[in-house]
């Protein structure tokens, strides 16, 4: 392989220092976190649409948002990261929790981030 290959391929091995951020802020936030969800998710069961309360937890914590959308959407991705980064076992866990715990917004989530993008 050239230099230029391995560098590049280096590279891309990087795991950004915002997911390291992203998964510290979620741990060390995660009682809020949770609380704000189980009122988002309270509204969803109620039939309410949540679209606004998404958008609005996105610009209060959009690293934490974005590692959300992750935990539904870029599975592998993000288990990769996980484990190239050595995140401990009790965030990890977490992490699981919430994706067990409101994995009926996923489609929600989906949809917001998709819309942004102009594809929804």
């Amino acid at each position: 392989m050239t230099e230029e290959g391995e560098e590049k391929e280096k590279e891309e091995e990087k795991v950004p220092e915002s997911f390291l951020k992203a998964v510290d802020d979620f741990y060390k936030k995660r009682d809020v976190i949770f609380k704000e969800f189980d009122a988002i998710r309270d509204n969803y069961l109620k039939g309410s649409d949540i679209m606004e309360d998404l958008k609005a937890f996105k610009s209060k914590r959009p690293g934490i948002f974005t590692l959300i959308d992750g935990i539904f959407h870029k599975e592998v991705e993000l288990e990769h990261k996980l484990d190239k980064t050595k995140v401990e076992k009790e965030k990890r866990d977490k992490i699981l929790e919430f994706k067990e715990r409101f994995s009926d917004l996923a489609d929600e989530i989906d949809i917001l981030v998709l819309g942004e993008l102009g594809l929804g």
